[in-house]
């Protein structure tokens, strides 16, 4: 999991968001601010584009590759 670490190199992967351990979107990485610390996740269907914040307890998870 990528709590602690920034997240600048997961742009255009495909990500899980947790908090407090659940996860509560899967999508791909739109864009990081320079501080690596906020992401965007890119619209998918019905669901916005969204901003999520290490400050706010958001935790990363890149998906795995098969």
């Amino acid at each position: 999991m990528l709590q602690n670490t920034g997240w600048k190199g997961l742009v255009g992967q495909q990500v899980h968001v947790q908090k407090d351990g659940e996860i509560i979107r899967t999508g791909y990485v739109d864009a990081v601010v320079d501080s690596a610390d906020i992401l965007w996740l890119k619209s998918d269907g019905v669901r916005q584009r969204a901003l999520f914040e290490k400050a706010h307890g958001y935790c990363i998870q890149p998906v795995p590759v098969s």
